[in-house]
């Protein structure tokens, strides 16, 4: 939130599982906080739950203020993140490419940095999401990618499986689809020798490609 001073409130997204342990379906839910200061250093306090749905009514000005007497809401500005965060991108909306170029604010949007997203994307050894920004921060790489292949992840399916893998986790988390993101980190061939490398490449082309299948409109139709 532009302008606030340290120890103001404001809103953060994080996620919630709106489905069964079985089957997770992550959503975002808005809360208002603070930076506080401690012993331990600066930590995030958790001031209101506002749910998937937030608004700013009388009631919790009123209750915010008994209980937060030394904390001070810009309501305006709460009210505009609100609004803006509920605007999100429909990510199931979005191409391949219109998905990887936006990762930081996607990101964003939930509250995460791209170091936090990698993780949630199973990669905790290899650089694999560095790598791929530095990749997509040249504008004229990424036209080079459209005019050899057609597309950012059509070239990255050819050239680099593993970036083109996790544009594939990306969507799946993106769309809250927990259940299919944890089955294809759980699928990737583990290993550092080279038989292992190749293991992982074969799957990572027959997952592409299932994926590109699933994508494209049944035959026949207009």
């Amino acid at each position: 939130m532009a302008g606030r001073s340290q120890g103001d409130a404001y809103v953060q997204w994080y996620e919630e599982n709106a489905g069964t342990a079985e089957q997770p379906r992550l959503v975002r839910a808005a809360w208002l906080v603070r930076d506080a200061g401690g012993w331990l250093g600066e930590r995030r306090e958790l001031l209101a739950y506002l749910g998937r749905h937030p608004r700013v009514t009388e009631s919790l000005r009123e209750e915010l203020a008994v209980l937060y007497p030394h904390v001070h809401f810009d309501w305006a500005a709460i009210q505009r993140t609100l609004e803006a965060g509920q605007q999100g991108r429909d990510v199931a909306a979005l191409t391949d490419d219109e998905l990887v170029l936006h990762l930081r604010d996607l990101a964003r949007e939930r509250g995460l940095s791209l170091m936090d997203l990698a993780l949630r994307l199973g990669y905790y050894d290899r650089q694999v999401m560095p790598e791929l920004m530095t990749l997509l921060d040249d504008t004229g790489r990424i036209a080079r990618f459209e005019r050899t292949a057609g597309s950012i992840f059509e070239y990255m399916a050819r050239r680099h499986p593993d970036y083109a893998y996790l544009i594939y986790k990306a969507r799946l988390f993106f769309e809250g689809n927990e259940h299919a993101l944890q089955a294809a980190i759980a699928g990737e061939p583990q290993g550092f020798d080279d038989a292992a490398w190749r293991a992982r490449r074969r799957y990572w082309h027959e997952q592409l490609e299932r994926y590109r299948q699933s994508r494209r409109p049944p035959s026949g139709s207009t």
